[in-house]
């Protein structure tokens, strides 16, 4: 039983999009923008979700939200870094201010 709902959890994760926006696509917090951020750090230790960093290895699981940073935050989008310090690699989400992550790459140049 608990196999089948890890893979039903699973399943479920595969085919959400890394859109975690509220749904009248407010303005999300600093800190709500981290926490999509993780999430979806999380999911790219699981599938290649077409951003440049491709699938990012298991290491990347370990990371807390210490681990990640508020770079910028303009009129309409925010840029936050994750710190694997296990494998010295940061990367950068690119995100609107609602939520909905547009790019994750190496660089904080987007």
């Amino acid at each position: 039983m608990k196999s089948i709902i890890t893979a039903l959890f699973i399943t479920l994760m595969f085919s959400t999009s890394l859109v975690f926006a509220h749904g009248d696509h407010e303005k999300i917090s600093p800190k709500a923008a981290i926490q999509v951020a993780a999430k979806a750090t999380q999911q790219l230790t699981f599938k290649d979700l077409g951003f440049k960093v491709g699938k990012l290895s298991e290491s990347w699981k370990n990371l807390t939200t210490d681990d990640l940073k508020l770079q910028s935050a303009d009129g309409n989008r925010y840029i936050i870094s994750a710190n694997n310090k296990s494998d010295n690699q940061t990367i950068y989400f690119l995100m609107t201010i609602s939520g909905e992550v547009l790019n994750v790459n190496s660089e904080a140049r987007f």
